[in-house]
């Protein structure tokens, strides 16, 4: 049941309610929405380009992702959970599990607190994304990532009965000669595994994320020949279609940005909009399913200035501004209160269990999820002036 609040009875519910602003914001409106989202939605599938839920209707997730758990898993308890559910409102939680940088391939453990923080997110009713974090190496082939068929093995087996469970199986391939025949070989190797156990209990077919090249930038690689990274094209020249899609359901693809990094382009050669990313994925998205499982308001290496005006131009274009009006579900990097930008938590903040401790991206992203996920009328973010008008 939802409950439409206004006046004093809506400053009375800020105070009482998760989906509450500090005074003094400029919010005239919210829809508290109190049937928790995997009990709303159930389990999710892909109609055509959209993400939908089990009746088939449009579903837009909105949520943050962890940072590595090797380094900042005293950030990802029950406690910080149910606050990222009570008063950031996210209805989706990116479990990123790096396998490298000190991660699975040296504490096999992590897969055990993994499970923990699957199981954590079932009980208050939100979706989660398993991350198969790779990263350096960024060919999902590499050695080194063998063990990506008994994890998912395993993580399909255990969760087949859950309707929450999203898996991402490589993030962010990179690399000149990781193009999409290498990504789509490994995801021929990892899809099966995971739908054999759903068959086996008689489930629907989870959402597999799969990653694309260039740090999930290049997102539409099956349907464009040549599409890779270090071809040296900018992102309108002319490449011949394609269709090396993966011919499974409920695959989506992966989009990843920083606001900062990624935009309009620069001048380069006379042309004064070289690499427009907005341009580029606003005709994407009238051609795939795709799931934004990261991004962030800074530069691409996790620091440097917010942008939040360049970020709400992107997360408008993924709320429905964009050639194929699909609603587009996102995950912000991350919580956590490491010393940089990106963090949403100001340092320390794990530590002393102060899971509110904004920083100003933090306050931005919080501000974003209660318009996304609680129907807050908010002028101070996803400004209307900030909509991309293609050209």
């Amino acid at each position: 049941m939802r409950r439409l609040i206004y006046g004093l009875v809506l400053i009375a519910a800020f105070l009482m309610s998760g989906c509450g602003q500090k005074a003094g914001d400029k919010v005239s409106k919210i829809e508290v929405d109190t049937v928790p989202p995997v009990q709303k939605h159930g389990a999710l599938q892909v109609k055509g380009l959209q993400l939908c839920d089990k009746e088939g209707n449009p579903v837009q997730l909105a949520g943050l992702s962890t940072m590595g758990y090797q380094w900042y898993g005293q950030c990802y308890t029950k406690e910080s959970i149910t606050q990222m559910v009570k008063d950031w409102h996210i209805s989706i939680l990116r479990l990123a599990m790096y396998v490298e940088e000190g991660g699975y391939n040296y504490k096999p453990e992590i897969r055990e607190e993994m499970c923990n923080l699957i199981d954590i997110c079932e009980e208050l009713g939100i979706y989660c994304i398993m991350d198969w974090h790779i990263l350096t190496p960024g060919n999902p082939l590499d050695p080194r990532y063998s063990k990506a068929e008994d994890f998912f093995k395993y993580m399909a087996k255990r969760n087949a009965n859950k309707q929450n469970v999203l898996y991402e199986i490589c993030n962010e391939p990179n690399g000149n000669k990781v193009n999409w025949d290498t990504i789509s070989t490994y995801a021929n190797k990892i899809i099966p595994i995971i739908h054999a156990a759903y068959d086996s209990v008689g489930a629907p077919h989870p959402i597999v994320v799969v990653g694309t090249p260039q740090w999930c930038q290049l997102v539409d690689a099956c349907i464009k020949e040549g599409r890779y990274q270090g071809n040296g094209k900018d992102l309108d020249a002319y490449l011949p279609d394609c269709d090396n899609r993966l011919k499974y359901d409920n695959v989506m693809y992966s989009f990843h940005f920083y606001a900062a990094s990624h935009n309009e382009g620069s001048e380069k050669d006379g042309k004064p909009h070289y690499y427009d990313m907005y341009s580029y994925l606003y005709d994407v998205l009238g051609r795939l399913p795709v799931f934004c499982t990261e991004f962030g308001c800074v530069e691409s290496w996790g620091g440097g200035d917010e942008d939040f005006d360049r970020t709400d131009k992107w997360l408008l274009m993924l709320s429905g501004n964009n050639a194929g009006k699909q609603k587009v579900s996102f995950c912000n990097w991350s919580f956590c209160d490491k010393e940089e930008t990106s963090s949403i938590l100001q340092p320390g903040s794990c530590k002393a269990n102060e899971w509110d401790k904004r920083t100003p991206a933090g306050e931005y992203l919080k501000r974003v999820l209660n318009v996304v996920n609680c129907g807050a009328q908010d002028t101070t973010v996803l400004k209307r002036s900030n909509i991309y008008i293609k050209k």
